[in-house]
């Protein structure tokens, strides 16, 4: 959260917070990230993964129009098709870094409609602890495995002002993943007669090919 609130932070120091040309809004809400991503091996299944978590953006424009954002989400992250943890669908972490700028279409005292064009990071990350066997021997297994791409898209953003200067918003981010790697480590922690013995393996497996992310988000807006 203290990640989200620095990015609004520096977004409202470089659009000119007091300056009376600009409106500043600030928001936060609810978010579902919904994506996909390929593997560059042969044979390799594309990865689906849905996240649930929160969104806290900056979005400033000027009288002219001209309109600037600032959005990171964090939350949890769901895959049926990373096979790490010992259960269907797997769970880990994700976060969605989004810079871009655009022209607001609407921005009067009750509605703003605004479409930017977008530049982000996303990345993922999952991890196991448990119970396992390495060279017929029981062992402690801990495993990671994530990912890091490039994306660039677009958002459509709406919001409606119940008050001067309190209000709800609804935006959809859509982005084409450029490209990435994905990053990982599988280590067995095995008694070898009296002595302790860790076994660690690299598991990054070569480039992820671009897919896309689709994400929709609701939430309140504050604007001054």
């Amino acid at each position: 959260m203290k990640k989200i609130f620095s990015v609004m932070a520096i977004a409202l120091l470089a659009t000119g917070l007091f300056a009376k040309t600009w409106t500043n809004n600030v928001g936060v809400g609810f978010t579902v990230p919904i994506s996909t991503i390929g593997i560059d091996k042969s044979g390799a299944d594309d990865i689906f993964q849905v996240g649930y978590g929160v969104k806290g953006f900056y979005l400033g424009y000027h009288q002219n129009g001209f309109t600037v954002r600032a959005a990171e989400s964090l939350g949890l992250a769901t895959s049926k098709d990373i096979k790490l943890q010992d259960r269907d669908t797997n769970l880990g972490f994700f976060s969605n870094l989004d810079l871009g700028a655009g022209y607001s279409f609407i921005r009067d005292d009750k509605m703003t409609l605004s479409l930017l064009g977008m530049i982000g990071l996303d990345i993922a990350a999952y991890s196991t602890s448990r119970s396992s066997t390495y060279d017929k021997k029981s062992a402690d297994l801990t495993a990671t495995l994530g990912y890091a791409m490039f994306s660039v898209g677009a958002d459509a953003y709406f919001a409606f002002k119940f008050k001067p200067n309190f209000g709800l918003f609804a935006d959809v981010a859509c982005r084409y993943l450029v490209a990435g790697g994905s990053f990982g480590e599988t280590e067995y922690e095995y008694k070898n007669g009296s002595k302790t013995e860790t076994v660690k393996f690299d598991t990054t497996d070569g480039d992820l090919r671009g897919k896309f992310r689709i994400q929709p988000s609701i939430g309140v807006v504050w604007s001054f």
